[in-house]
């Protein structure tokens, strides 16, 4: 979701479309280009299951076009591993003559210093490079190769070498019972290689292969591996606040909550997310969905059959924006990503 500070620019617009459930402005866009990855996660399907027909190059140039009509600011692209589309500095380069800005997750493996090179000049903004320890062979481990780890480095050096605007840089890291007693230790690797920021994610409690921490594990992450992690990471700048280093909360509500996988903490019990109105997840053959927390769940169109200025302005969306009872989705009870957006966002809709 991008930053509300749009939104502030244009209140009255924009409080006008949540007031009678009207489409605004696909300001930022997530899209999972690519289904394939050249690596195992213990915690993705993407290597386990097959993909379909992904959408040709053609047709994502299209529909960028069409985002761009509609206000589109920021296009996040992730996969799958986006870096395995020979096409990619293609896309970039549409996007930057839009001016939407690009921002990329990747595993870092594949980006050798002329790719990352290329991708910088055809218009990448910002990188999310995954890393889940400072431990090669644990890292390796979570990642299914055992080059993993030291590719990632030579990736996040790559990058480094090309990125120079702020905070251009960031570490994202799965949180699970494999490797959270390791990550105190995060915050001087990521200074080592010039990291901006930090951002842990408590793994999926759906995941097969790799379990969530259990409530003594949390409590003992709590204890003594994220004050730590929040000292290093606040002195290094890596993040702002030290709860940050604390995502399942540190209050007994906050970690029962968090136990169930109830990151939002029921803020969306009594409040809505605006997700509805700025944002849209595109999934890699064109389906889309109102975020990555409802793909394949709540498909709001089809960009195979449809525009994206059609489905924007079609029923499926139309019926999100009117929906009145709380949470909107019980997927949204699982999503803390646009909790602090969204809090932003419905300060600036009480401020007369």
């Amino acid at each position: 979701m991008n930053d509300p500070e749009v939104i502030a620019k244009d209140l009255s617009q924009f409080r006008d479309a949540v007031r009678n459930g009207l489409p605004y402005k696909p300001l930022y866009v997530k899209w999972k280009l690519i289904w394939a990855c050249n690596l195992r996660c213990a915690m993705c399907r993407h290597w386990r299951d097959e993909a379909g027909s992904p959408l040709s190059t053609a047709r994502i140039l299209e529909v960028i076009d069409e985002l761009a009509s509609l206000g589109c600011q920021k296009i996040h692209l992730t996969g799958g591993e986006p870096t395995l589309r020979p096409d990619l500095e293609q896309l970039l380069q549409r996007m930057q003559s839009h001016g939407i800005r690009a921002t990329m997750t990747t595993n870092g493996t594949l980006i050798s210093p002329q790719r990352a090179e290329s991708l910088v000049s055809a218009g990448l903004h910002k990188v999310n490079v995954s890393l889940d320890s400072p431990i090669p062979e644990l890292h390796n481990f979570l990642r299914g190769h055992s080059w993993a780890w030291q590719h990632a480095i030579a990736g996040i050096r790559a990058l480094r070498a090309v990125l120079t605007r702020p905070r251009s840089l960031r570490l994202n890291t799965v949180i699970s019972a494999a490797n959270y007693r390791s990550l105190a230790q995060l915050p001087d690797l990521a200074q080592r290689l010039g990291i901006d920021r930090l951002h842990l994610i408590p793994v999926d409690r759906h995941t097969e292969d790799l379990p969530p921490l259990s409530r003594w594990q949390i409590l003992r992450y709590n204890a003594f591996v994220a004050p730590v992690l929040a000292r290093k990471a606040i002195a290094a700048q890596l993040i702002d606040h030290p709860a940050a280093a604390f995502p399942f909360g540190r209050t007994w509500h906050d970690i029962s909550q968090s136990i169930q996988g109830h990151y939002a903490r029921t803020y969306y019990d009594h409040h809505p997310c605006f997700a509805p109105w700025i944002h849209a997840l595109i999934d890699h053959h064109g389906q889309v969905s109102v975020c990555c927390m409802t793909t394949h769940q709540v498909v709001v169109g089809d960009l195979q059959q449809q525009s994206f200025v059609d489905l924007w302005h079609g029923e499926p969306y139309r019926q999100l924006r009117r929906q009145s009872n709380l949470p909107q989705l019980p997927q949204c009870r699982t999503c803390d990503m646009f909790l602090a957006q969204n809090r932003a966002i419905a300060q600036l809709l009480h401020t007369p």
